[in-house]
Parts: C-alpha cells; sequence; structure tokens
C-alpha cells in the first residue's frame, strides 16, 4: 500500500513540474480589482432602481386607494316624504324640463343602453362553402336531399376501422 502512495506521489511530482513556471500576467491583480469594482457599482445602480420601483409602486396603490374611496361615492339629499298633489297643465312642463336638465349635469350614473338589433344574434354573412349549398339545392334540389338523406343514414352506422398491419423494415441483415 505505501508503494502505491509513493508512486502516486512521483506521478503528482512530474505532472506539477511539467508546467513551466512563471509569474502571472502583468496588470492581473488590477484587472481583478476593477471587476470587483464594477460589479459592486452595478449592484448600487440595481439597488437604485429597486428603490425607484419600490416608491412608484407605493404611490400607484395609494393614488388607486384614494380613487377608490372618493371616486365612486357621490353625496345625495336626503328626501322626505313624497307629496302628492294634481299637476295643472301650466306645472307639468317645468318638472320635466327640471328632470332633463339634472340628467344632463350628470345626477345620473346608469350607462347608456346598447343598441338593440331586430334579430339575434346578428346574422353574419354566408361563407362560400354555404353559398356553394345554396346553388347546390338551386340546381338539383332532389339529388342534394338524396345526398344528404344518404349521410344520414351512414352517420347512425357504426364506424368500422380496419385493423392495421405493419409488415417489418427490411434491412439489409436478411430479414
Amino acid at each position: 500500500m505505501e508503494g502505491n502512495v509513493n508512486e502516486l506521489d512521483r506521478i503528482l511530482q512530474v505532472g506539477i513540474s511539467s508546467y513551466p513556471g512563471g509569474e502571472p500576467l502583468a496588470g492581473l491583480e488590477e484587472r481583478i480589482l476593477a471587476r470587483v469594482r464594477i460589479t459592486e457599482s452595478s449592484r448600487r445602480s440595481i439597488a437604485g432602481w429597486w428603490a425607484i420601483l419600490t416608491v412608484g409602486l407605493a404611490a400607484l396603490v395609494m393614488s388607486v386607494s384614494v380613487y377608490l374611496r372618493t371616486g365612486h361615492t357621490e353625496s345625495r339629499p336626503v328626501r322626505g316624504p313624497l307629496e302628492t298633489k294634481t299637476a295643472t297643465l301650466d306645472e307639468t312642463p317645468r318638472r320635466i324640463e327640471a328632470i332633463s336638465v339634472s340628467k344632463r349635469r350628470g345626477h345620473s350614473h346608469r350607462e347608456a343602453a346598447l343598441p338593440k338589433q331586430p334579430v339575434f344574434p346578428t346574422p353574419s354573412p354566408l361563407t362560400p362553402e354555404e353559398r356553394l349549398l345554396l346553388a347546390m339545392l338551386k340546381r338539383d334540389p332532389d339529388g342534394t336531399a338524396q345526398v344528404f338523406d344518404s349521410l344520414r343514414k351512414r352517420g347512425s352506422e357504426p364506424l368500422e376501422i380496419a385493423p392495421l398491419v405493419i409488415l417489418p423494415l427490411e434491412t439489409g441483415g436478411g430479414q
């Protein structure tokens, strides 16, 4: 066992002695120190960006919270019990005018309703395939009906899939 250790030491000594002895290249220390300084300064700049981002995010959160607290609330006057009285012809136009003015000033927060279409869902233009089908129906209505009947009958029958046969690959080895 001791002979193996000595042999290993000898091999290591020969290997180490084969490396050329010499000094590191000129300016190696300065280059290493310059890289360390650059890394430190880039860390500082990254920290600065994180600080700016954090402050901006905090400002955004505060402005959204203030908007949500004050933006959607509206003070409405408290009204007493409704009084009923008969309106004369002279009073009716003033009352309608007062209601329309209050709606114009933004007291009503209802959004405008979307326009209603006469047909729902709104029909879309025909596709080229649909146009061809209509042309086929115009030319031969009976033949088209027969084709669709045969397709409908075939659609109710179970599908039959032929068994899959995979032949072995031929190789040059004689299989």
